[in-house]
């Protein structure tokens, strides 16, 4: 869940996975479904299985990032400001 309660563990609420993972993506840029869920696990156990998907939902409802089927990789998606400042930075730099 979003909200917080008193017996929910801090590590594994869907804010903080969600940031662990835009982290991860952020670096990346592209990953596998698998590979994400693999690194997710590896730092925070297998109760963090549960919170997996709703914070990958989250993130994709937030448009963060993008589900491609048919290689089954997240991309992280970026911002529209962060696009026009590469551009601005190419045409400063030409």
């Amino acid at each position: 869940m979003i909200t917080p309660h008193k017996y929910l563990n801090l590590d594994l609420s869907i804010l903080h996975l969600g940031g662990v993972m835009l982290a991860l993506l952020k670096s990346e840029n592209i990953i596998k479904y698998d590979a994400l869920l693999d690194k997710i696990i590896v730092a925070y156990g297998e109760n963090a299985k549960i919170q997996f998907i709703p914070t990958l939902s989250f993130l994709y409802l937030l448009g963060k990032i993008d589900y491609q089927k048919n290689t089954e990789t997240i991309i992280f998606v970026k911002s529209k400001t962060q696009k026009l400042n590469s551009k601005e930075r190419i045409t400063n730099e030409a």
